[in-house]
């Protein structure tokens, strides 16, 4: 079954940008698209005709759409014609969804030759006979479905199906497809599409990329399950598609996209410059999300980090001196591929200069040279310093064992772990050096004022402090400051007993039962650990927690400082901890509906917690609990508190501790087991055995997606605690949450995985 006939190639190819990314409405990615017009010879090809309503699937024989009209698939949720990847220069042919209109994605169809924007009007697409056409005004054959000019009988009909597929069916029998767009799917698939031979028809299917400077295939690789290979500019990356993703069929030979287990959810299956993510829209956000992606970092594939992307030793991406993302959000959230661009333009790009106008950076410890290196007959480093000068597209140069040039922009730059190290200087636009030099010169005057501004402060806060100590223990009986008591160290002694009743310990500090003196009342005592880390812990308790009245929050009594001891005191638990009733069970076994209520109430708590007003650098908190940022020192938001929730969630949810080592098939993780249920509609399985199934599914099913969004890897993907609370008590709907990257990666079975254990 041919996917296409070229019967004649369009002017000089244009560069274009298509979308791509899943982090924005309108995303796209460098392309080079070409595209196929085509016309049909039967009855008289330059007669008029037929126009097809926009409401209809079907094209009949001798009908057709024009350059402007559309097919509508039975269910609205595809349409066919001709779509502008954004430039609004040149369109395709392809097949988009509807519901979406511009924040979708197109599926070309045909070999991508572009329709020019003055050209759109005269062109169309046409049935005769069993095969498809394309043609202009001038009635010149452009692209057909098979190798001939078809015939006017009348013997098929062309289908747009509610899966995306285009298809040519017998009008004799309709069960006969002559051809069908999902046999030529580009580099897109959509679910119901297949990957690999199709025994029927002998097809064999791939997904390609191409541009100027790349070429790229994705074939399914039959030695493995769910195998498939991506090669790229000669370079292959072998990897697997999970079970749940794919379907196998002829005996591992091909490979089927299967269906969300989702409710109304838009997926597809993405390959970008060697790399391959299933896609799925989320309406929440209104964009696209990667529910999994290979490779998953830059240390695994080649292209990974885009234009002038380097691949660190710690497996990020950053952009080379003199370059800048070419869009920031995408690598905000991880999404690198797009690439770096110049932070100034080359001279000869601007006014045809090339000599002496232009500079080069070094960029050193690289692990080889990037690809596609010409050679060029010099005999010194200077001498080819100025030969890639004197060429406006020469970008970078090497004099290692020989003067190399480089003419296209460069991938594979990867930082080496150790030696044999490559370099290469890269050229960089003229303004830069100077500007350079301004900078410096302002660097040198910010490091000069910021000390004498920290030795000025560092000064001032040390009196402050003195005055600060000398005032707050002038005396040493009860001193209340608003609602607070002020405690003298022997006080909080005696109170514990010389701190002898320990009821547990935690990433803050350790917490102990006491009496206060002279009456009955029993508190407990926090004594922060650490001096650098309490001190802020302490201010922040005191400052914000302290002046918070609410039902579902530990009252604050008061504090104690001498010397480095920071204590705090509070109303003692006398029915426990959650951690007692949920883990130990001497507590008694709470039913579904307390946990439900538990989790509701812990949210509505976190509403009236402190907010941050700047983001935190300092960890904090009982490590397996922590957010992403904590553990890689990113700065912290309130969001950190939103990820410790959703593993707290996971275990109201199971009853067991979220950081031991548990064996479910083949994961070790209990969140990563979580996430992969919920995608597959099995949330009972994560529900405490001890419950015996005694649970309102609803409910349970909504706690699970909250926790799973909660436990997002990027903050910005997790909700905000009024979200939470909302989403609890079902007055927003949810999304499917996707599973996170770093549990695709215990997944995997990467043993590098970290299991934080409490001792």
């Amino acid at each position: 079954m041919a996917c296409s006939f070229l019967c004649k190639l369009w002017p000089p190819m244009e560069t274009v940008r298509r979308f791509r990314s899943p982090y924005s409405r309108t995303r796209t990615a460098p392309l080079v698209l070409l595209f196929l017009l085509l016309f049909g010879s039967g009855g008289g090809g330059g007669g008029v005709l037929q126009a097809v309503a926009a409401s209809t699937d079907t094209i009949l024989p001798g009908e057709g759409i024009s350059g402007n009209q559309i097919l509508v698939s039975k269910n609205g949720e595809f349409e066919l014609g001709f779509f502008s990847p954004g430039s609004g220069i040149h369109y395709f042919l392809g097949v988009r969804l509807s519901k979406l209109g511009e924040n979708s994605p197109t599926f070309w169809i045909g070999d991508r030759i572009a329709v020019t924007v003055t050209d759109l009007p005269g062109v169309a697409l046409e049935l005769f006979g069993d095969s498809l056409y394309i043609k202009d005004a001038g009635a010149s054959l452009w692209w057909s479905t098979v190798a001939g000019n078809g015939s006017s009988s009348g013997a098929a009909v062309a289908v747009l199906l509610d899966t995306g597929d285009l298809v040519v069916r017998d009008k004799g029998n309709f069960s006969q497809v002559l051809w069908r767009s999902f046999d030529c799917p580009g580099d897109s698939l959509l679910p119901g599409g297949r990957l690999g031979l199709d025994a029927a028809t002998g097809t064999n299917v791939s997904l390609t990329f191409r541009s100027f400077s790349h070429n790229g295939t994705l074939r399914i690789d039959a030695s493995r399950r769910n195998g498939f290979v991506l090669t790229t500019d000669g370079l292959d990356n072998r990897g697997a598609f999970p079970d749940w993703m794919m379907t196998s069929q002829d005996n591992g030979n091909s490979l089927v996209l299967n269906n969300s287990d989702a409710p109304n959810s838009t997926e597809f299956l993405q390959f970008y410059l060697g790399q391959v993510s299933l896609m799925r829209w989320n309406r929440t956000t209104a964009a696209w999300v990667p529910l999994w992606t290979f490779p998953s970092d830059c240390k695994n594939g080649s292209f990974f980090c885009g234009d002038f992307g380097a691949c660190t030793t710690g497996g990020k991406c950053q952009c080379v001196d003199g370059f800048t993302p070419s869009y920031p959000m995408e690598w905000e959230h991880g999404y690198f591929v797009t690439g770096c661009s110049r932070s100034l333009p080359l001279s000869c790009e601007t006014n045809g200069q090339t000599e002496h106008d232009d500079s080069f950076t070094m960029v050193d410890k690289l692990q080889g040279l990037p690809y596609n290196a010409q050679d060029e007959p010099v005999a010194t480093a200077e001498d080819c310093r100025v030969a890639c000068l004197n060429k406006c597209y020469c970008v970078a140069y090497s004099y290692e064992s020989g003067c190399k040039l480089w003419y296209h922009n460069l991938y594979n730059l990867s930082s080496a772990d150790r030696p044999p190290y490559s370099k290469i200087y890269l050229r960089l636009g003229s303004k830069l050096k100077s500007q350079r030099g301004l900078a410096t010169t302002w660097i040198v005057l910010l490091v000069v004022g910021s000390l004498v501004l920290v030795v000025t402060c560092a000064i001032l806060a040390v009196v402050l402090l003195c005055r600060y100590r000398r005032d707050l223990f002038a005396s040493s009986k009860f001193e209340v400051e608003g609602s607070l008591i002020v405690y003298t160290y022997a006080q909080i002694k005696k109170a514990t007993g010389n701190f002898s009743d320990k009821l547990g310990e935690g990433g803050f500090g350790s917490v102990f039962r006491g009496t206060l003196p002279g009456s009955t009342t029993v508190v407990a005592v926090k004594n922060l650990k650490g001096l650098g880390q309490a001190e802020k812990q302490f201010r922040t308790e005191v400052q914000t927690v302290g002046m918070i009245r609410h039902t579902n929050l530990v009252r604050l009594l008061g504090f104690c400082v001498k010397g480095n001891s920071r204590l705090l005191v509070y109303e003692y638990m006398s029915n426990g901890s959650l951690e007692a009733h949920i883990f130990s069970g001497k507590s008694g076994l709470l039913s579904w509906h307390v946990r439900y209520q538990v989790a509701l109430d812990f949210g509505m708590a976190k509403l009236l917690g402190r907010e941050f007003n700047s983001a935190l650098t300092t960890v904090r908190g009982t490590m397996g609990y922590l957010a992403p940022e904590w553990i890689y020192g990113q700065p912290i938001t309130k969001k950190a508190d939103v990820y410790s929730f959703g593993i707290v969630l996971f275990e109201i949810i199971s009853g067991r501790r979220t950081t031991e080592r548990i064996k479910f098939g083949g994961h070790r993780y209990f969140p990563t087991y979580a996430a992969v249920q919920l995608n597959e509609g099995d949330v009972m399985c994560l529900l405490d055995s001890r419950l015996e199934g005694n649970a309102n599914v609803t409910e349970l099913d909504v706690t699970c997606r909250v926790a799973c969004w909660c436990v997002q890897d990027e903050e910005n993907d997790r909700p905000s605690m009024d979200q939470v609370v909302r989403m609890l008590e079902g007055v927003v709907e949810m999304e499917m949450p996707p599973i996170p990257a770093s549990f695709q990666n215990l997944m995997e079975g990467d043993d590098s995985a970290i299991f934080f254990e409490e001792n």
